[in-house]
């Protein structure tokens, strides 16, 4: 009690002004998680994300981040961020390469492996595992000037788990389940349905071949897809088959003027593809939709996951590094 009573003292003794003064200003609520006096502690983590991480360009204007995974150039990027962009290009450190081959995608994980001509880049450390308790410090990339990266910090804010969601791809139909096929309730204008001809009352008999009897089974046919792709259609209509080719679109594209949740107006710049993830790792770092796609590092500046999707206000989703790694292995070309 000696010690809080001397505090009181104290204060009685000091006037308002001298109190605030003793205090102190409040910090803004940016600098409080990642403030100038909190950087310098996380030295070593900037530098692996300046090594080993890509900003890519359209233009002139940086999109998302990527992650160096070999010497030789070869960089896993957030796939749906490719779409529609009109020159993609690649800094890594000080240079800049305008020759961006994509080598694979992976739809199910919103992955693209790409590659640019290099030699002896520096690869990212990968981690042993993604296990970090709850709470657990975590580093990022945040804002980037030409040539230095600012650090994003944070925690672990849930335990890993899957993100259910829809297919990243759609045919631009939207339907009602009968018993043995799905019929098609609404046709969406300029997608690769209405082009193809289908109209509503049409019942989907199979995709590519394999029969669809519920919303499930077109699901796990249509997930792996990647906007563009054609798929085979087979449909009855007034009790006669009929086969189309239907191109797929991006479902932010098909749907882009649906309206969104009170939630999602107030949660400031989402990614556009933050669901349907086998599994993720949650953080609580304030990305924003430009700044994902890059590594996400514990502290000892290894590899825990890469950044996919900016959800919403409070979440941020990364895919663990034992998937990465594991897609990883099967984008990349074989051996010669």
């Amino acid at each position: 009690m000696k010690f809080f009573g001397t505090i009181l003292c104290l204060c009685a003794s000091l006037s308002c002004s001298q109190i605030l003064l003793f205090a102190g200003p409040a910090l803004p609520s940016d600098e409080r998680t990642n403030g100038k006096s909190l950087r310098p502690a996380f030295a070593p983590q900037q530098t692996a994300l300046q090594d080993s991480s890509a900003v890519l360009y359209d233009g002139w204007f940086s999109f998302n981040y990527g992650i160096v995974v070999s010497e030789d150039g070869y960089i896993l990027a957030k796939e749906s961020e490719l779409a529609e962009r009109e020159s993609v290009s690649v800094r890594i450190g000080e240079i800049h390469y305008t020759e961006v081959k994509v080598i694979a995608r992976n739809p199910r994980w919103d992955l693209a492996l790409l590659k640019v001509e290099a030699s002896n880049l520096t690869p990212i450390r990968w981690a042993e595992s993604s296990a970090l308790p709850q709470g657990s410090w975590v580093v990022a990339n945040g804002a980037t000037s030409r040539y230095n990266r600012r650090i994003n910090v944070g925690i672990i804010s849930a335990k890993s788990r899957a993100v259910d969601g829809l297919a990243p791809v759609v045919l631009g139909i939207q339907f009602t389940e009968d018993e043995s096929s799905l019929v098609v309730d609404i046709v969406t204008k300029d997608t690769g349905a209405e082009l193809a001809g289908l109209k509503k009352g049409d019942a989907i008999k199979k995709f590519d071949g394999v029969a669809v009897m519920d919303r499930n089974s077109l699901i796990d046919l249509i997930r792996d897809k990647i906007p563009g792709d054609v798929a085979a259609i087979e449909f009855e209509r007034d009790e006669e088959i009929f086969n189309v080719e239907v191109e797929l679109m991006a479902r932010n594209e098909a749907y882009a003027d649906t309206h969104e949740s009170r939630n999602d107006a107030m949660s400031g710049d989402f990614s556009k593809r933050r669901d349907a993830f086998p599994r993720i790792l949650q953080t609580d770092i304030p990305f924003n939709a430009r700044t994902i796609g890059g590594p996400l590092l514990n502290l000892d500046g290894e590899c825990i996951g890469m950044n996919i999707a900016r959800a919403n206000r409070a979440e941020s989703f990364a895919i663990p590094v034992e998937e990465l790694r594991e897609e990883l292995a099967e984008m990349l070309p074989p051996v010669q």
